[in-house]
Formats: structure tokens, sequence, C-alpha cells
């Protein structure tokens, strides 16, 4: 019904609930929902589907109230140093190990990333044909940014920003060069970047003898035993930066205390400083502002639409993409593979769609408080907001479980292709590096959010001691062909410990199915 029943009656929608009781008298609700708690029901107050919030608090010539670009600038940065690992690294033959090491400390530590460095920009899927908005520099998205200063961990005494590490950091048992505990995400990043440097310029390239007697270099990111260095740091970066600063710092922030001023800065801006916090979380997500108007396979940048099928839309139609609105970065792309890995089984999951609404319902919320003549965050809007935000993280976390989930499935196909104690082939060497690393990165990742099932005291199936034992299963590099791991040579048979470690890898998956709730067909499936 649409308010056409007479005034004078009880129920004017018809819906069973008395117009006294109905948040939206004239719209059929028999369930009430009211996602921001404003009194008006989701059935006559939608929430909205477009991350495009105003504030009418301040004035200014463009209202949005809508500001993420630092975090949209670190989503570049990560996506430009995969590519420069994964390219340009293994074009270059005067690669010396400071040289190398500079570049990859150059997106770590930011050289002068705001002022002389042009974007890479090739990790845009059909850039030949792509103009980018305000973006020829990273300082034109966002001036003098970096990742160390917002890794989990932080980056030391006196570097500035430091971010929070929730107990000990966890999942990597091997010691740097030097022989020391790597007991923080940066160091594990520096000694990685250590590692690659060497790889890439000793002159020595990796060798791999396939099942045929073939023997073939391998590629510059893949050690000798198993492990793709540029798969690690994006994955890991991905969850020590961009998961962690979102979920156990920018979701965490007191917004009743935060909305009325912009505490940031001397220029006057057109939000408040709470709506400014939970934007730099969204821009940790990564996903475009119209996400869910993208199907799952153009989210992924798959298929569908021309336009829309390579993860991102001129949805202004100003000729140009712009990389702080119109691109689904990272985990936002994560999410949209496993829903589409999930579509056509019995259970499909809505993994983009869930973050996407319980972060559009949150920040509609603090929008209300802090647009209100007296801005102001009452309890119950306040409980509602925090429901919305451990939603969006859970949902954002399973994507990355879900995605780990993907990679155990991968790796156990790829050691099963293993031939006389030898890779079957080249590719097959390099395939289970490059699955392994991702499926580490992304393990690695779990930790970093205080609302994970790992964490949640009312998850009783599941502890912390579950996500080490995880790390421990899946291990430090996979078992090879010859039944070695991360050095040390099998004492069983090769064949038996390919096969044992198939069994824990088993293992480690069914666990984060239980902790998540993941079906069996889609833990199958993905």
């Amino acid at each position: 019904m649409d308010g056409t029943g007479d005034a004078c009656d009880e129920d004017q929608d018809g819906d069973t609930v008395g117009n006294a009781d109905d948040n939206c008298p004239l719209v059929a609700n028999t369930d009430q929902a009211d996602a921001d708690v404003n009194g008006s029901g989701d059935a006559c107050d939608a929430m909205p589907t477009t991350y495009a919030f105003t504030n009418t608090y301040f004035s200014a010539e463009e209202n949005s109230s809508v500001s993420y670009t630092g975090q949209t600038a670190r989503q570049v940065l990560i996506s430009d140093m995969a590519y420069y690992m994964s390219t340009v690294l293994s074009d270059d033959a005067a690669n010396t190990a400071a040289s190398v090491k500079a570049s990859l400390d150059f997106f770590v530590y930011g050289t002068d990333a705001d002022v002389t460095d042009t974007l890479i920009g090739t990790y845009i899927k059909d850039a030949a044909n792509v103009t980018l908005k305000d973006a020829a520099t990273y300082g034109a998205i966002s001036s003098g940014k970096n990742l160390h200063k917002k890794i989990a961990g932080g980056c030391g005494t006196g570097c500035g920003e430091e971010s929070k590490l929730i107990g000990d950091f966890i999942g990597w048992n091997r010691s740097d060069a030097s022989g020391n505990a790597i007991t923080t995400p940066l160091a594990l990043v520096n000694d990685w970047i250590a590692t690659q440097a060497t790889l890439a310029s000793d002159g020595v390239v990796v060798q791999v003898t396939d099942a045929d007697g073939v023997t073939s270099d391998v590629n510059v990111n893949t050690d000798a035993h198993g492990r793709n260095y540029r798969q690690l740091m994006q994955k890991f970066l991905m969850g020590a930066v961009n998961f962690s600063q979102g979920t156990n710092d920018y979701f965490k922030t007191d917004f009743a205390s935060k909305l009325t001023t912009d505490d940031g800065g001397d220029s006057p801006k057109n939000y408040s400083a709470g709506e400014h916090k939970f934007d730099e979380g969204f821009g940790y997500y990564g996903a475009a502002r119209d996400n869910l108007a993208y199907t799952d396979l153009e989210a992924r940048a798959k298929s569908g639409r021309e336009g829309w099928n390579k993860g991102y839309h001129d949805t202004d139609a100003d000729g140009m993409i712009d990389v702080r609105s119109e691109y689904n970065f990272a985990h936002s792309q994560n999410c949209a593979k496993r829903d589409a890995g999930s579509a056509s089984g019995p259970n499909p999951t809505d993994f983009s769609g869930d973050v996407m609404t319980s972060i559009l319902a949150a920040r509609q919320i603090i929008s209300n408080a802090a647009n209100k003549t007296a801005p102001e965050l009452t309890d119950a809007e306040n409980v509602k907001l925090q429901e919305h935000i451990k939603m969006a993280s859970v949902a954002w976390e399973k994507c990355i479980a879900a995605t780990a989930v993907h990679y155990v499935n991968d790796v156990i196909a790829d050691v099963s292709e293993y031939g006389a104690n030898a890779p079957a082939s080249l590719k097959n060497f390099e395939t289970v590096a490059k699955h392994w690393s991702e499926l580490k990165g992304f393990v690695l990742s779990l930790q970093f959010s205080p609302a994970s099932p790992f964490r949640d005291d009312a998850v009783t199936s599941v502890s912390m001691a579950d996500l080490s034992m995880i790390s421990d299963l899946i291990g430090d590099a996979p078992v090879l062909a010859d039944g070695s791991q991360n050095g040390v040579a099998t004492t069983a048979t090769p064949s038996d410990a390919v096969y044992a470690y198939i069994g824990k890898l088993t293992q480690a998956r069914a666990t984060m199915q239980e902790a998540y709730g993941f079906s069996d067909a889609n833990t199958l499936a993905w």
C-alpha cells in the first residue's frame, strides 16, 4: 500500500501495525526496519545506495561532506608497488640490491611521493584507454602520504603517527637476515624488501628442474623455497595497512565527540571530524562510491556491461575515471570475487552488499547526528551505529577469510600436480609460489580487526590460538615437490610429505570455515 487508505483507519497501510506504532504509517512495513533509528522506517525513508552525504552545518560552495583522498593515495601506492615488482623490476638488468631496495622503500616510506613521482598507473585495467582524473602524481591525489606510518604496530619511536597492533604479531616464525625475531608488521615488510632486493639483483636466478628434467629460470619475485614476494607484500599490506586502519582505527572513533568540527588542519572543512574519520575507514575498504550499482563480475573487473566491466565506471560522465570515487580497489574487488564464486551454489554470499549496506547505514547515522541544529549522537543512535560498524567489519573480514579459503583450495590442487619428486613444470612451481603467498598474506591479515571472530568472546568455538595454528599449518613456505619446506628436507618420502601438507591445509580451511560460518558448498567451491 502507498497511503491510499482511509485517514480514519487505524492501520492505513494495512500492514497490521497500527498507525500510532508504525514508523511508516502510509507504507506497508511489517518488519519496521529503521537502520538509522531516526523514527522514520526504511520503507519510507530509505537508506542511501551511494556513498554521498552532505553537511548543512557548514557552509561551502560544494556541500559534499565526503573526503578520504589520503586513503586512496595509499591504495594506489600498494597497487603500484605490486605492479613495479611484477613488471618493471623483472625487466631491469641494471638492478642492484641498493637500487631495488630504494625503489621498494619509496612505496612504503613515501620519499617525495607528493611532489615529483609520476603514477605508474598501469595497475588500472586497460590503462591505455583510461584517463585518470587529477592523478598525475601521488600528491595530486593527496600530498605527503605513505604506508609505514599507517601500518599495524607502528613504525617505531619518533617517526610520527603510529597504528595499534592488537596483542602480539603472530603468523611468521622466521627470523630476519640478521637472525632477529620479526615482531612487527613493518619489520616483516622490511625483511621481505631486503630479500626481494637480493633476488632481483644478485645475478643468480633461481633455477627449477621439473619432472621432465627441464631446468628453467624462475621469475624474479620467487625464491627457491616457493615464496612470491610480490604477492606476499601486496596481500599483507592490504591487511596490515588497509584492513587494520579501517577496522582498528577509524571505525573505533568516538563519533559522539567529533560532530561539530574537523580538527585536522587550519582551513575550514565541509565536514565534521566524525564524518571524516568514518570516510577514511571507508576509503581503506576501497569500493567505488556506487559499488552497489556494480554486478559482482563487474566489480571484480571480469565481465559485464561496457564501461563497468573493468572494475571502474565514469559515473559523473566527465570522460575520466576518478580513483577517489569511481574505482573498486583491493578488498572490495575480493569481496565481489568471492560472491561471484558462490553465486551458482546453494548458499550464495553477498559480502559486497553486506559491507556496503552496513557502511552506508552507519555513515547515515553519523550524518544525521552532525546535521542536527545541535549536533548530537544519542545513545540509541550510537548503539545502532556500533552494530553497523561491527557488521561491516566482520563482513569485510569474511571476504579476506573466504579469499584465504580460495587459495587453500588452489594450493591443494597445485601441489597435487607434482611429478616424480619435482614440480610438473616451471609453471607448476611458480603457481604454487603465487597461490601460497597470496594465502599467507591473507591469513596474516586476519589478526588486525578487533571485531574478528577469533577475538570475539561470543564466538566460543575459536580463539586467537586457532588463528595462530592456521598460520603454523600453512607454514612460512609451501611444501615443495621434493618434500622439503622452508629449506628443511623431509624425513619421510616426498609424496608422504606432500600428502601430510594437504592434510594440514585441509585442517586450516576447516578452522576458517568454522570461524566464519562458511557453508560446505562455498568452502569447496571458492
